[in-house]
């Protein structure tokens, strides 16, 4: 018996020991999000993230009906900008350039997503 408990407890330490301890994440630099289903950025309508990691544009279509607020980003550094087109193409409808800051889309739909100062010529 105590051969056996042995047994295990070896075997599972050197799991234990084996196991991938991983990389820690990156801290978040920019976070996004958008509603669809609120001009006030709230509710419990359908919602989009939008991080950093993801690129600097993204494809979420989000009607005219909605709004948009970056939650973490560098001021100056990060901006979320509202596309009529996707890819970041067409006519930029909204910049959100502070932090907690709540833009609602006045009616016109949003295609796609960017966080860099692409708006701006940059």
């Amino acid at each position: 018996m105590r051969a056996t408990i042995a047994s295990i407890t070896l075997a599972l330490s050197g799991l234990a020991a084996a196991s991938p301890q991983g990389v820690p994440d990156k801290p978040i630099e920019f976070y996004g999000r958008m509603y669809a289903d609120s001009a006030t950025c709230s509710g419990t309508g359908t919602t989009y993230a939008y991080l950093g990691s993801m690129g600097n544009c993204i494809n979420k279509p989000v009607p005219g009906t909605g709004s948009a607020t970056m939650v973490v980003g560098e001021v100056s550094k990060y901006f979320l900008a509202g596309w009529t087109g996707p890819d970041c193409t067409g006519k930029v409808v909204l910049v959100v350039s502070n932090v907690g800051e709540c833009v609602d889309l006045g009616g016109t739909d949003v295609q796609s997503w960017s966080n860099d100062m692409k708006p701006f010529g940059k």
